[in-house]
């Protein structure tokens, strides 16, 4: 049987930003193609961070702390979640992407990403090559590669 590989189930969709695209782009990238999130890349096609969904509504969300500030435990949380991303909705990628994404290269051996996206909770997980993004693998697709029995790879 074949050992699989990486590159034998990455995608080789490059959806991908730059680091000085406005956040708002990259949101509408992410919700248009239907994505959890995007590599950023630099003009050389260079892994520079990562960019998800969960890094976007971080910021937003306020802390216990400040809950416990307001003046009413159920006020308007609703209504500084709205004001703080309206405020950085015109920041930049770079703002708030991962600045040391987790990747694999294309011969990294199956086993060694599923454990990496299992213990990482990844959901899209970049493949890099000499530095360059490659691919992208998305759990959903490792999972219909696994049912398959790898005939994809093959």
């Amino acid at each position: 049987m074949k050992n699989f590989v990486a590159e034998d189930i990455m995608s080789r969709d490059l959806t991908a930003m730059m680091e000085d695209d406005r956040l708002l782009d990259a949101i509408h990238v992410l919700y248009s193609h239907s994505l959890s999130g995007l590599p950023v890349i630099d003009e050389d096609w260079r892994l520079v961070g990562y960019l998800s969904e969960s890094d976007i509504l971080r910021p937003t969300i306020p802390t216990y702390l400040e809950i416990l500030a307001q003046s009413s435990f159920l006020g308007n949380e609703e209504n500084i979640l709205f004001q703080r991303f309206g405020a950085m909705k015109d920041s930049q990628v770079r703002d708030i992407m991962h600045k040391e994404p987790v990747f694999v290269s294309p011969q990294t051996n199956i086993m060694t990403v599923a454990d990496l996206m299992l213990r990482k909770q990844i959901k899209r997980l970049p493949v890099v090559d000499s530095s360059k993004l490659v691919g992208v693998i998305e759990r959903g697709a490792f999972c219909e590669f696994l049912m398959e029995g790898g005939s994809k790879g093959a």
